[in-house]
């Protein structure tokens, strides 16, 4: 008796240590779960009354923890603070953190940006609208056609502030002058 009484008491001590539970770690279920989920979504935002960004996509989620928001089959237009496009494209997926203003785009991304006469085709870009820089992964082939200059290579930057672009690897392409323009 006195064996199984002590059995008891020590696996009692035992459970009571083990089946803890820590409800401040738990996470909140609205984490996970979107705020807003829309079907073939039209996305405008205004600023000052005019029109900054046009989005449609085939769907559009927004999540509330992180203000993170997510478009699938996406095509969108950016206008600068006169109404004027700044940036034209399309992709399979945007994943957007509207708090921090960066923008990350997967699968056949075509860009246009008319401004610099830019267009780009790529598989994964980020977009931070803050700092104005585009940039890709190391390992992601990007297409780059500039008024004369058609090129391609890895570890793609490009800057709206200073304007200018650069590879880190294994550029290739053409530059048209003016001279051979107007031999051809």
């Amino acid at each position: 008796m006195k064996n199984s009484y002590c059995l008891f008491v020590f696996l009692s001590i035992l459970l009571s240590f083990s089946c803890s539970l820590n409800y401040m770690n738990s996470q909140n279920s609205e984490d996970k779960i979107p705020e807003f989920s829309f079907k073939n979504a039209n996305y405008f935002k205004y600023e000052a009354g005019k029109k900054n960004i046009s989005l449609t996509a085939e769907k559009l989620e927004q999540y509330k923890s992180d203000n993170a928001v997510f478009a699938k089959n996406a095509e969108f237009e950016t206008f600068d603070k006169e109404g004027k496009l700044e940036t034209k494209g399309a992709c399979g997926l945007v994943s957007a953190s509207t708090q921090k203003e960066i923008y990350t785009l997967y699968d056949e991304i075509k860009l246009e940006l008319p401004k610099q006469e830019m267009t780009i085709e790529a598989e994964s870009l980020n977009f931070n609208k803050r700092t104005e820089q585009i940039t890709s992964s190391r390992t992601g082939e990007v297409k780059l056609n500039k008024k004369d200059i058609r090129m391609s290579g890895y570890g793609f930057s490009a800057s709206g502030v200073s304007n200018s672009f650069s590879f880190i690897d294994s550029v290739s392409g053409t530059i048209v002058t003016g001279e051979q323009k107007d031999e051809e």
